[in-house]
């Protein structure tokens, strides 16, 4: 008799009433048998509660927040309920493939326990479904000309290299030993990855696995706004990471990503976190003329902001 563990599904929804069926469907139809979908609905204003409502199966669960707790409370108010040997985190404008869950398991399952959580490779699509590109760059054929970190990835995290955790999927344990996601933060991703890979391996599997929405007004896009708020959670991941470095290239990493904060920081106009990033930088190593002089810059309060964003409108 075949053995098929459980995989739990939290699928966190906020106004995504226009993308919710096609997620919970995809989900529905898997070709892996065992499968527990918690969905997580955070308040929503919109159609979302009760498109949910009309699609769900009885092996299903649906909490429906009061207010808006955000992403990292709901999530784990979802994960309280998980009972996989397995957790995805699905996004409900996201969806998966037919094959996901079974070519997921299948790989996990031949991994030692030293392997924490798998990912793969995403198919970016528009608001209205249609691809529009891959997550990882390929070339004409379709190969990966990317290089994609694997085995312990905490350097690569801090130095920015991309683990797409859309596609991932992780073992439960992992989310135990951790307490889920920190709710004192305004997003999940670098945090957990950062917390998560000090600990345990990352193995890439070279396969589609996720449908990814790109949608306008989302988290990501939201930190490139002034003074974003998710700014300020960066820097407390950071500051956690600082006291995990072991190396010399993992604190090499670090100093990276602190000169990207700091930078960020000043187009964004957040003055006063710049200082933090700076503080912290020097605490492992002296800050270079260059951003010394982004630092005075931000004591006189330079407006940089609409400089950036046409900036970044001309390279788009």
């Amino acid at each position: 008799m075949i053995h098929y563990p459980l995989v739990s599904i939290i699928c966190l929804c906020y106004n995504h009433g226009r993308f919710v069926a096609e997620c919970l469907t995809s989900v529905f139809n898997q070709s892996y048998p065992a499968i527990e979908c918690i969905i997580v609905d955070d308040c929503s204003t919109d159609t979302s509660v009760p498109i949910i409502q009309n699609l769900l199966r009885t092996q299903d669960q649906l909490i429906t927040n009061r207010q808006n707790l955000g992403i990292c409370k709901s999530f784990n108010k979802g994960l309280q309920l998980a009972k996989g040997k397995y957790i995805v985190d699905l996004a409900a404008d996201d969806y998966l493939l037919p094959e996901t869950i079974r070519q997921q398991v299948s790989y996990f399952e031949t991994l030692s326990e030293e392997y924490g959580a798998i990912f793969g490779e995403a198919i970016l699509v528009n608001e209205a479904g249609n691809k529009i590109g891959t997550w990882y760059k390929r070339d004409e054929g379709g190969q990966l000309i990317q290089s994609v970190p694997q085995g312990d990835v905490f350097a690569a995290v801090l130095a920015g290299t991309p683990i797409l955790t859309v596609t991932a999927m992780t073992r439960k344990v992992v989310y135990d030993a951790l307490n889920g996601y920190d709710e004192s933060l305004l997003y999940e991703d670098f945090d957990f990855l950062v917390r998560a890979s000090r600990h345990w391996k990352y193995a890439f599997k070279d396969e589609y696995w996720v449908n990814y929405r790109q949608v306008a007004g989302s988290q990501s896009r939201n930190q490139q706004t002034r003074r974003a708020k998710q700014l300020e959670s960066t820097f407390m991941v950071c500051k956690k990471a600082a006291a995990m470095i072991r190396t010399p290239e993992e604190e090499t990493a670090l100093l990276w990503r602190l000169k990207q904060g700091i930078k960020q920081c000043f187009y964004l106009e957040h003055y006063s976190l710049v200082r933090k990033y700076a503080t912290l930088h020097e605490s492992l190593k002296p800050l270079s003329a260059s951003y010394r002089a982004i630092l005075w810059a931000c004591q006189l309060r330079v407006p940089f902001y609409q400089i950036y964003r046409g900036y970044q409108k001309i390279r788009r």
